[in-house]
Formats: C-alpha cells, structure tokens, sequence
C-alpha cells in the first residue's frame, strides 16, 4: 500500500507541476485540488470523521517543496 500511495502522490504532484509550467498560479492548482480532496472526504467519510480529518489537517505541520530543486 506504501508504494501505491507513493506512486500517487508523486504522479498528482508531477500533474501539479505542469499545471503550474502552463501558467496557472499556485493559488489556483493548490486550491482546485484542496476542493477536489474535501469534496472526496466530504463523499465518503461520516460528518465526526470528515470535520476530525479537517482539524488534523489543520493542526499538522509541514514543510514546504523547493520547487527548485523538484525534479518536474
């Protein structure tokens, strides 16, 4: 299952890259897959499961990509 969840990351964010060459802004590509994965979540979990993901989406910490160092 590791693998598979790696395996899909890497190709959405790769998507996400090219998105971002053909001139979308960040803003715009991170948003529209922020929309996209809440309303997946919003689908297929309880309304306790759906608001407790939103919270430890919020709470959790991460770190952001050198784009320039992101091999596209």
């Amino acid at each position: 299952m590791k693998k598979e969840l790696d395996d899909i990351y890497q190709e959405i964010f790769e998507d996400a890259l090219h998105y971002m060459d053909e001139g979308y802004t960040v803003q715009m590509v991170a948003a529209t897959y922020m929309a996209i994965a809440l309303r997946l979540y919003k689908t297929h979990l309880t309304d306790k499961d759906y608001k407790r993901m939103v919270k430890t989406t919020l709470e959790t910490a991460v770190t952001p990509f050198d784009l320039k160092e992101t091999l596209h």
